[in-house]
């Protein structure tokens, strides 16, 4: 391997370290050995890099509602970023891309890290999350084959839940366009 490609793959794998990607991701989207990521990561944040497994289907860990909200955000955001490709091969930049524009969408505390990000996108590459569009107001949400929630749309849930009914589009108007959030063109 090339001195320029080593290299790309060293920058690649800080940035993923400096965003608290664990070091099996980065491992495995890099190649970079363990040690050096965990020496890298040390280094970056002055603490040891987190140890623990990756979920092994990501639908499992969204558990409410307003999670399927955030994971759908970012599974639609990483579908724009990474093209119709992501049904076949997981794109990390377009991992990184998406979940840093999630994070300036989402509340401060964004409750998708990184690693949930990736395992999200893993699991629309394998086949056991999907995104679908809402009929009733037109949002692309997630679907994930593990998860203990209904297969259906969690803003149009979430709406019923909050004793408005259903959710249907304004005149044709996607519901998230009704309230103020237009989504720019990239």
């Amino acid at each position: 391997m090339s001195v320029l490609a080593d290299l790309e793959r060293l920058a690649l794998a800080v940035s993923l370290l400096r965003r608290r990607a664990r070091v099996s991701i980065v491992h495995h989207e890099t190649g970079v050995s363990r040690a050096k990521l965990r020496a890298l990561y040390r280094e970056i944040h002055e603490h040891g890099a987190p140890s623990g497994q990756i979920p092994m289907i990501g639908g499992a860990t969204i558990q409410t509602r307003a999670q399927q909200v955030h994971a759908g955000l970012f599974a639609a955001l990483y579908e724009r970023y990474g093209g119709p490709a992501t049904a076949r091969q997981l794109d990390i930049r377009a991992v990184i891309a998406a979940h840093d524009l999630y994070r300036a969408m989402a509340p401060t505390e964004a409750p998708l890290d990184l690693n949930a990000a990736w395992v999200i996108a893993r699991d629309l590459r394998v086949g056991t999350a999907e995104l679908r569009t809402c009929s009733a107001c037109a949002v692309r949400y997630l679907v994930a084959s593990a998860s203990r929630l209904s297969p259906t749309c969690p803003l149009c849930s979430l709406h019923a839940r909050n004793g408005r009914g259903s959710a249907p589009a304004e005149e044709g108007r996607p519901l998230l366009s009704q309230a103020g959030v237009v989504p720019t063109p990239y």
